[in-house]
């Protein structure tokens, strides 16, 4: 009989990294995305701008709201000391261009690039005539993509652009057909297709071949898009309303035989009949995330709550309800490992802030022996919704949640264990 030798792997656990519109008592806070703890807050002097957080390996980036300035956190580092990158102004969007190696920042109707290593300013794109809402980078195509207030979208080859020399450049392609400002924008693709989803303003979201600038289909809701985003192989979308509702759309289903329509630009009207609604949130969903096995999705409100959706059930795992309305939700990795030896992530209970010196002082507490100590805050609540029984028999869906459901269990019992 042969013995097998284990190796041990890295375990991840999904974090949720959150910001609101008040900087008080924290700027940013990471939760556990299985079961709602606090695991790491970052506090700075002002709050983040929505579509202006961003994480990358080791660092997390925040634009500050009506100042020409991004917060940068060291997540290798114990401290929670942050940097200060000056821009050219006030930021309304960022994303990563290149490997998080250039910085893309839309400040008024303008686009700066940056070096993220030196802060170097590389150049300057205009095209747009009014405020640029979104920022989006396709890494397969190489280009950046700008969507905002005056209805349009435009293609910028990044190729094409010289970073060296900061001249006049003219976006590769513009796509025209909303009639209101658009607010998000997600990617896609289906087999040879590289698409870009649009939510406007004007009741529509919009389906782009990213390549030749068509559109390709057109859903109409009964409300206006704030948020959108969508399943890796295009199966899904889920499109958050400012009236609260989320609306589940089996894309596939509806747009088939891409690339030969019999028509140009087909519209579908989505209602009851061809979508599942998610309804919980009584304000604007103004931010959506997929996790990474696509089985669960993450919800931002002006209402201030953060709920965690079970997509199989339909239903609500939990909900984090904040001090003020959401304004950012993305998702990131943390080591585990590194989290209960306390090399690499330490975990902050209680921060302040130095107004003089314009430095914070984090006070933190690693955690030992794989318990963890829970944050001293409490203006956030969280509650756990339980999924009951459909028709109180144990259908499918329910199977494929139990294990989430008890594994969150054992680990608030391990957490109501470990405080007493």
């Amino acid at each position: 009989m042969h013995s097998s030798k284990t190796t041990n792997m890295p375990q991840y656990q999904p974090t949720v990294l959150i910001t609101t519109q008040q900087a008080h008592p924290w700027t940013i806070s990471g939760f556990n995305g299985l079961n709602g703890n606090v695991l790491l807050t970052f506090k700075c002097d002002a709050p983040v701008v929505s579509h202006g957080l961003l994480c990358s390996r080791d660092h997390i980036y925040a634009a500050a709201i009506d100042r020409p300035s991004i917060y940068i956190w060291n997540l290798n580092s114990r401290n929670r000391d942050y940097k200060k990158m000056t821009v050219a102004g006030p930021v309304t969007c960022m994303t990563f261009v290149r490997d998080s190696t250039v910085l893309a920042c839309a400040v008024g109707n303008k686009i700066f690039l940056y070096k993220l290593d030196n802060g170097q300013h590389l150049i300057t794109l205009s095209a747009h005539i009014r405020t640029i809402n979104y920022l989006l980078y396709d890494e397969d195509q190489d280009c950046l993509i700008s969507t905002g207030e005056d209805n349009l979208i435009h293609r910028w080859n990044i190729e094409e652009i010289n970073l060296d020399r900061n001249i006049d450049i003219s976006p590769t392609k513009s796509f025209q057909g909303h009639t209101g400002p658009i607010h998000d924008v997600c990617q896609t693709s289906i087999g040879k297709f590289h698409l870009i989803l649009t939510a406007s303003s004007d009741l529509s979201v919009r389906l782009w071949d990213i390549v030749t600038g068509k559109c390709l289909c057109t859903f109409l809701f009964p409300n206006e898009i704030h948020s959108i985003c969508a399943s890796s192989f295009s199966t899904t979308i889920y499109c958050g309303t400012d009236t609260g509702v989320i609306y589940v759309v089996p894309l596939r289903t509806l747009t088939t035989q891409f690339g030969n329509f019999q028509h140009q630009n087909p519209t579908i009207t989505i209602d009851n009949n061809n979508s599942k609604q998610l309804v919980h949130h009584q304000g604007s969903v103004i931010s959506l995330r997929l996790s990474a096995d696509e089985q669960i999705l993450y919800s931002g409100s002006l209402d201030k709550d953060c709920a965690m959706w079970d997509l199989s059930s339909g239903q609500i795992r939990f909900k984090k309800s904040c001090s003020s309305p959401i304004t950012n939700i993305i998702l990131a990795k943390i080591d585990i490992d590194d989290v209960h030896d306390g090399s690499s992530i330490s975990i902050p209970f209680s921060t302040f802030t130095n107004d003089t010196h314009e430095e914070v002082v984090a006070h933190t507490l690693a955690s030992r022996n794989g318990s963890m100590q829970k944050p001293t805050c409490y203006q956030d609540s969280i509650k756990f919704v339980p999924m009951p029984p459909v028709n109180g028999e144990l259908d499918e869906s329910a199977v494929i949640a139990a294990p989430t459901f008890a594994q969150m269990a054992r680990l608030l019992l391990e957490q109501q264990m470990n405080s007493s």
